[in-house]
């Protein structure tokens, strides 16, 4: 499990970095309106990606206990992504449709760049 932890710490970290761009590219650049929505995006990805952490660390904890344990996990992530759509329907003028879906699934991009990394590594 401390892999794991690793893991979701440098995606993290990763998430963050890519946040930080998103944040200079709306304050800098003149597409303010795609850099913010996928800052917002991010975040919400980065709230689906700690969901996820705590939901699989119940899992296991849960599987050593021999128990069952019920989570909001999947239906908080739903809720999030509902949020981004309500955000957008509500405030069109503000936030550009890609740029929220770009910026949820930031982290799902790193987590599969950096498998492929691991893969790349584990073999040679």
């Amino acid at each position: 499990m401390k892999s794991f932890e690793g893991n979701v710490k440098r995606y993290v970290q990763f998430t963050l970095a890519a946040m930080l761009m998103y944040a200079f590219g709306w304050a800098v650049m003149p597409f303010d309106k795609i850099f913010f929505s996928l800052g917002i995006g991010a975040l919400i990805g980065l709230f689906n990606l700690w969901s996820m952490y705590r939901e699989v660390k119940k899992f296991d904890e849960a599987a050593g206990n021999q128990k069952r344990k019920f989570t909001f996990g999947m239906l908080s992530r739903f809720a999030a992504g509902a949020l981004a759509a309500v955000l957008f329907i509500r405030f069109p003028e503000h936030f550009h449709i890609l740029g929220l879906v770009a910026g949820i699934v930031t982290p799902y991009i790193i987590i599969f760049i950096s498998s492929l990394f691991q893969t790349k590594h584990s073999t040679s």
